[in-house]
This record gives C-alpha cells, sequence and structure tokens, in this order.
C-alpha cells in the first residue's frame, strides 16, 4: 500500500469496487499473469442492518482468513486481517479457491453471518478479486433469547410494544411472531429520543435476569421503520396477575370493566388495585407519566392497557405506557 494514509472505510469501499469471481480475461497473445491477488474484507454489523452502516459498523482486525482449495477443507493459505479490517493473498496461482473464516479468531460470541463470494476464480489476465466479510452477534428469535444462558450477548428482531420514555426505570418492551420480553437499561442508537410502540427494530443485548423472568439487558436499540400499533392481548384481571401461567410476561394486555379497590402512593409511582370479578391486579402507575391520580377512587370502572411486568414474589403487575392507556367507564 501507498504512503497515502487510507480510512478503514474508504478499504472496505476500494474492495467493494472490486469485481467478485471474474471469468474475463481470454489470452489475446499478450503476456499474461499467472497469479492474482484476493483481498478479504472484514466488517463487524454491529446495528443488525445486514449491511454496512456509516459510523455504526467497524472494521474487525484480527480474523485469521483461510484459502482453501476449491471442494476441499485443505488450507493452502492463512492471513490475519490487519488494523483497515483486510487479509491479503498474494500472487495466488490462478485458479478456484474458498474463503473461510476460522472460528476461534472471531471469539465465541461472534458469528460469521454472510460471506459475499465465498468461491473466488482468478482468471489468467483477469482483475484481482474482492471478498466482504459480514461479522455479527447471534441471531435469535424471543422465543430463543428467552433461553440463552445468562451473559450471552444476541441480536432480536421486533415490534416495540412500549417505549423507553413510558418508564423511569429505562425498560422497553418487544414482541415477535415467537414471543415478548423486557428490554432493560436501554440505550437508544441514532440520536433517537424515544421508541414509540409499533417502531420495528433491532436489539443488541445481553442475556440477564430481572424479577425471576429473563430479560434483554444492556439493550441497544436500532430503528427500521414504523409498523400499526401493536394490538393487546385481551385477558381477565386473574390471568393478568399471573401473566397466564408466566406465558404472557412482558407482553402487552388489556383488561375491562375492573373496578378499583384500593389505591395508594408508593413512592415516586402510584399503585392502583383493581378487579374484573375474576381475581385482582395491581396496577403502577409510572411516576413517567402524568397520570391525575385523584381520578383513581374505590368503585370506578377501568379499561386498561399495558404491559406485563414480574413483581419478583411470583405474581405480575400491569403497567400503563400512557394516559391514554386508561379508560374510565363511569
Amino acid at each position: 500500500m501507498s504512503s497515502v494514509r487510507v480510512t478503514r472505510r474508504a478499504a472496505l469501499g476500494l474492495l467493494l469496487a472490486l469485481p467478485a469471481c471474474e471469468n474475463a480475461g481470454s489470452n489475446l497473445g499478450f503476456s499474461v499473469s499467472s497469479t492474482g491477488s484476493i483481498l478479504v474484507g472484514v466488517y463487524l454489523d454491529r446495528d443488525g442492518s445486514r449491511t454496512q452502516t456509516a459510523v455504526v459498523d467497524t472494521v474487525y482486525a484480527g480474523a485469521r482468513i483461510a484459502l482453501l482449495a476449491h471442494g476441499t477443507s485443505d488450507t493452502l493459505r492463512t492471513a490475519m486481517t490487519d488494523a483497515l479490517g483486510v487479509a491479503t493473498f498474494a500472487d495466488v496461482p490462478v485458479g478456484e479457491y474458498r474463503i473461510a473464516v476460522a472460528p476461534a479468531s472471531i471469539g465465541d460470541s461472534l458469528e460469521v453471518a454472510e460471506i459475499d463470494s465465498a468461491d473466488v476464480a482468478l482468471r489468467a489476465g483477469g482483475a484481482d478479486q474482492g471478498v466482504i466479510i459480514r461479522l455479527a452477534f447471534p441471531e435469535l428469535s424471543i422465543r430463543e433469547a428467552r433461553g440463552l444462558p445468562a451473559g450471552r450477548r444476541a441480536f432480536i428482531r421486533g415490534v416495540i410494544l412500549a417505549g423507553v420514555q413510558s418508564f423511569r426505570d429505562t425498560t422497553s418492551h418487544i414482541t415477535d411472531s415467537s414471543g415478548q420480553i423486557r428490554m432493560t437499561r436501554v440505550q437508544l442508537r441514532a440520536g433517537l429520543t424515544g421508541n414509540p410502540p409499533g417502531d420495528s427494530v433491532s436489539v443488541l443485548g445481553t442475556s440477564s435476569m430481572r424479577a425471576g423472568q429473563p430479560t434483554l439487558d444492556l439493550a441497544l436499540i436500532s430503528r427500521f421503520g414504523a409498523r400499526p400499533a401493536p394490538i393487546p392481548f385481551a385477558v381477565t384481571t386473574v390471568a393478568a396477575s399471573t401473566a397466564s401461567g408466566g406465558t404472557l410476561d412482558a407482553a402487552l394486555v388489556q383488561v375491562i370493566g375492573a373496578l378499583v379497590s384500593d389505591s395508594l402512593t408508593v413512592a415516586p409511582d402510584f399503585q392502583v388495585t383493581a378487579s374484573d370479578g375474576t381475581g385482582p391486579i395491581v396496577i403502577i402507575l409510572d411516576a413517567n407519566q402524568p397520570f391525575a391520580r385523584s381520578q383513581f377512587r374505590p368503585g370506578r370502572s377501568l379499561n386498561v392497557t399495558g404491559v406485563l411486568v414480574p413483581n419478583g414474589a411470583g405474581g405480575w403487575i400491569l403497567k400503563p405506557r400512557a394516559t391514554s392507556d386508561v379508560q374510565f367507564n363511569n
């Protein structure tokens, strides 16, 4: 490489400009080289977008790349990615090869998510070849994430049920087709100030437990788009208090016609107990939301939407996300 300083992203951009699996280069009587070069760029997909994202993603130094004989597992050469995330195989004889990554060189938490052209052909007189490899943390369904041992990092994708702005404890709730989970110590990427219900997001977090239920801790959320507001599960108050045997932990639910029996301040929040006749549910009005607490008088009938949060004693509480989640019937 010349003495001109090249940025990491420029190095990957250079690789993207190289043709992959080039088959051109017929012999027209001129002297042609019998060798070529293969450059392999490796980057870490930090936001789970599955594409190179400016600023967020970073190149990956120290990955050991193997050049294999095509159709075999025989390693012909290895090279390490440098500080620019690039491994170079120079003076490679023309022929067909396969690119692989040594798993031990990227650690237990990461995996090879994609190789844009694992099979490479060098032709006499043809162009040098470029390969881009995307590393990522494992991408799991929420059901799979809930079953992880503590301390494992993973990506999930889904739709927001309750945004971090709703509650003072920096939690958020997310769902996909397999289930739902509570995210703790949430941070938002790209200058976002909130993550409204319906946001389509990816989340990088660490599996953990809180109050006896799985969570995704230190959750870093990236927003990709918006969907219609999620629809809550209709449940009775007694089903809400058990999260239907735990299957609705972290879910968005709605109870109808619950009568207030008691209320008190549990600083800085406000606690309301109500029942639709099947059994009581404790409703926590978070201090982040401007509820008119004097309205929650015994005997009043409520329709309440909110997310279910474990109380640490084997039960669940219901937390409305905003004042609009509570409607009075009398």
